[in-house]
């Protein structure tokens, strides 16, 4: 019985000193772990963040090619800015576009005018007697001359006592010249509506044979209405071309 105290006594040390070892150990790797984790911490990879060594490579290409594009339109829009800077600084030397296109402008209304030149003609009404014609001056574009002569003719006379002969209703369908004849269609209305009287038919016939003869290479004038050549206006034969007759014209 002696003998089995003495033993566990001696076995009970041992156990303690093993445990002390084992919690020694334990602690010992537990501060050496710890230390290998903490060596390098800008090498841990946060959660939810892309490691960059596991990253697709084509991913990785097709930012790379991202940031070129991204530089390639700032040095353009660069280089436009400078562009545009020079721009000015030339207009600024030179004057600026404005003025050039107002020049421009200029220039061509000159090369219009030269072209077209103003003329100035003798357009006839009745006088306050309605027995002769008196003429009026007016100042028309070469453009066109025949039209606008006609149609100073439907406007009412600037003169006090002169009278419109022209139909105002009177619509102009065509007017040509012709080897010194110009061939006047007018519609149905300058038949209809206007002053029926044999001696107003002499004066309004003349009134504008009279004023379209005022330019210099016209001899004649052909009437017709809608298409068809004029023969007659009221008792008047007119189925010939027109000659200028001054002796209606009304002596100052």
């Amino acid at each position: 019985m002696k003998g089995n105290k003495n033993k566990n006594s001696f076995i009970r040390p041992i156990s303690i000193v093993s445990m002390a070892l084992l919690i020694l150990l334990f602690l010992c790797s537990f501060f050496f772990f710890s230390c290998t984790f903490n060596e390098n911490p800008e090498d841990k990879i946060d959660i939810g963040e892309e490691d960059p060594y596991t990253q697709d490579p084509n991913v990785l290409v097709k930012e790379k090619e991202e940031a070129e594009d991204t530089e390639t339109e700032e040095i353009e829009e660069e280089s436009k800015e400078e562009d545009e800077k020079d721009k000015d600084n030339g207009d600024n030397g030179n004057g600026t576009g404005d003025e050039n296109n107002s020049e421009n402008g200029e220039t061509d209304t000159e090369t219009k005018e030269e072209e077209s030149p103003d003329v100035t003609i003798n357009v006839y009404y009745a006088d306050s007697t309605v027995q002769y014609l008196a003429g009026e001056k007016r100042i028309i574009s070469d453009n066109h001359k025949y039209l606008l002569a006609f149609t100073e003719l439907l406007k009412p006379p600037i003169e006090p006592g002169h009278i419109k002969l022209v139909p105002d209703t009177t619509k102009i369908n065509k007017i040509n010249f012709d080897s010194g004849n110009i061939n006047l269609d007018l519609s149905s209305e300058f038949i209809e509506n206007r002053f029926k009287s044999d001696a107003v038919d002499i004066l309004l016939v003349y009134s504008i044979v009279n004023t379209l003869t005022e330019f210099s290479e016209v001899n004649t004038v052909s009437f017709y209405i809608n298409g068809e050549r004029l023969n007659t206006l009221g008792q008047l034969d007119i189925s010939q071309p027109i000659y200028r007759d001054t002796s209606w014209i009304k002596k100052d």
